[in-house]
């Protein structure tokens, strides 16, 4: 079984993990990167805009800018677990009539979802050993902005994934995490038509925002 395939997500982000994150969002609001995504990506929103959230987890870029200039959502994630939190939260929230949630990855839902004005992978590219595939299908997707997080490229980092996968991999589990080359995502966003217009780090992780320039447009 693939480190990514279905299977070893949806095992790795099952309905425990899903519920556990529900409640520590619900108690202390969004992570370290989502509050960050969110920072770079607000000065930048249009009027009514849409919001592609790929592999969104609890929803919790979406539960946010929704109250803040986004018109529209749709969610797209592997883990039905996290769907159904996420569902649970737009509910409670009032915003079930504007988000869509859709059941998968983004290379077998791509299909099923429009173009966004925003498109954003929180904490995702790290999920996928094929990032370079990841990226272009999520910037294909993008109309204006781009926002994605991903850990850093230290040795410290690499050597806590290291030790988790180890961990897993003990456990019998397939999933795998991964640090990849900041300097070579940033390449392949620019060559795509993009400017990066937000950075920020945290001591573990790394986020940006980038706009489309106009002469991709």
């Amino acid at each position: 079984m693939s480190c990514c395939s279905s299977g070893a997500l949806e095992r790795q982000f099952g309905p425990g993990t899903a519920a556990a994150d529900l409640r520590r969002y619900r108690w202390r609001g969004p992570r370290v990167t989502t509050r960050l995504l969110i920072r770079g990506i607000r000065p930048h929103l249009i009027r009514d805009a849409t919001l592609l959230d790929i592999g969104g987890g609890i929803g919790a870029i979406h539960h946010e800018l929704l109250d803040h200039g986004v018109a529209r959502a749709w969610q797209v994630d592997p883990s039905a677990a996290y769907l159904v939190a996420a569902e649970e939260e737009a509910r409670r929230r009032h915003h079930a009539g504007r988000v869509e949630f859709v059941h998968g990855d983004i290379g077998t839902a791509s299909a099923m979802v429009p173009a966004a004005d925003v498109v954003t992978l929180d904490r995702v590219v790290c999920c996928d050993p094929d990032y370079e595939v990841l990226l272009d299908r999520a910037l294909a997707k993008t109309r204006r902005l781009f926002g994605l997080s991903f850990p850093r490229d230290r040795g410290v980092v690499r050597g806590a994934v290291t030790l988790a996968n180890l961990y897993r991999r003990v456990r019998g589990l397939a999933f795998r995490g991964f640090v990849h080359p900041p300097d070579r995502m940033d390449a392949l966003i620019r060559e795509r038509g993009f400017e990066r217009v937000f950075a920020a780090r945290s001591p573990v992780w790394q986020v940006g925002v980038y706009a489309r320039t106009p002469a991709a447009g």
